[in-house]
C-alpha cells in the first residue's frame, strides 16, 4: 500500500511539472500569437496599396486580394537578380506539419468555393488566418489557384484545401521577427507579375479620389504602419517604402489643412 501510494504521489508530482513545462512553453506563443492578431487588425484596415487589397473578415481572418499583373511596366524582375523571380515562385509548398504539433488538431481544410462565389482571372485571393488555438498562422488560396500552381510548376502536387507554406511560414517557429508584412510581402511576390520593385507601393491616384477627410484617415493609417516598418528594420522597408512616407507625409499635412480650414 505503502509504495502504490509513494508511486501515485510521485506520478502526481511529475503531471504537475509537465503541466507547468508546458505552460512556460505555450505562454511566449500565446503572447506572440496575440501580437500577430493584433498587427492583423491594424494592417488589415488599410487602403491604398496598388497592387493590393485587404478585407478584415473576422478578429483572426484576413482576406488578401492581389492584382495578378503589374499595370506599371516601366519595373519589375529587370531590377533583381536574375534568380529572384525563380526563388519567389519555389516558395510555394503543400505545409509540412512540425512533428511537435501532432498532439494539437491540424488546421481545417478551406475550400475555395466556400469563400468566394466567383473567380476573376485578374486577381488572386488567399485567406490569412491567425487562430489563436494553433499558436500560428496560415494561409489558404481561395481563388487563383489554378494559376498560382501553373505559375510555380507544382500542377497536381497541391489540394486546393490544404495551407500553403512560405519562406516566413517555415521559419516562424525559430524566428520570432516574423510579422504580418513578412507573409503579405512573400504572397505579393509568388502572385505579381511582373514582380514589382516595391510590393507595397501605394496607389496616390486612388488616394485623390477620395474626400479631403477620407484621404486625412487614410494617409494618417499608411503612415502609421509603413513608419512602424521602418523601425523594424525589415527587409520590405526599401528607399521605395521610404518615397512613398515622404510623399504620404506632405499629403496628409495638407488634406489636415485643408479639414482643419473648412471647419473655421
Amino acid at each position: 500500500h505503502y509504495f502504490n501510494r509513494l508511486t501515485q504521489l510521485l506520478h502526481d508530482r511529475m503531471s504537475v511539472c509537465s503541466s507547468v513545462t508546458r505552460t512556460r512553453l505555450t505562454v511566449p506563443d500565446k503572447r506572440r500569437m496575440l501580437l500577430l492578431v493584433q498587427q492583423l487588425h491594424s494592417v488589415g484596415c488599410l487602403q491604398g496599396f496598388k497592387h493590393f487589397s485587404l478585407y478584415l473578415r473576422s478578429e483572426e481572418e484576413l482576406l488578401i486580394t492581389i492584382n495578378n499583373y503589374s499595370s506599371d511596366k516601366s519595373y519589375g524582375v529587370d531590377t533583381r537578380e536574375e534568380g529572384d523571380d525563380i526563388d519567389a515562385l519555389e516558395r510555394l509548398n503543400v505545409v509540412n506539419f512540425d512533428p511537435v504539433l501532432n498532439d494539437r488538431e491540424h488546421p481545417p481544410s478551406s475550400p475555395c468555393n466556400q469563400a468566394i462565389q466567383y473567380e476573376n482571372t485578374d486577381t488572386t485571393t488567399y485567406l490569412l488566418g491567425c487562430y489563436n488555438r494553433y499558436l500560428r498562422p496560415y494561409v489558404w488560396v481561395r481563388t487563383g489557384h489554378d494559376r498560382l500552381v501553373e505559375r510555380c510548376g507544382m500542377i497536381g502536387r497541391i489540394d486546393r484545401d490544404s495551407p500553403i507554406n512560405l519562406n516566413c511560414m517555415m521559419r516562424y517557429n525559430v524566428d520570432d521577427t516574423i510579422t504580418i508584412w513578412d507573409i503579405l510581402g512573400e504572397l505579393l511576390l509568388l502572385t505579381v507579375e511582373p514582380t514589382p520593385k516595391n510590393p507595397f507601393e501605394v496607389d496616390h491616384t486612388w488616394i485623390d479620389n477620395l474626400s479631403s477627410s477620407q484621404q486625412v484617415l487614410c494617409t494618417a493609417g499608411l503612415l502609421n504602419s509603413f513608419q512602424a516598418l521602418l523601425s523594424q528594420n525589415s527587409i520590405w522597408a526599401d528607399d521605395e517604402v521610404l518615397e512613398d512616407v515622404k510623399h504620404l507625409s506632405l499629403r496628409h499635412a495638407h488634406n489636415l489643412s485643408c479639414v482643419d480650414n473648412s471647419h473655421v
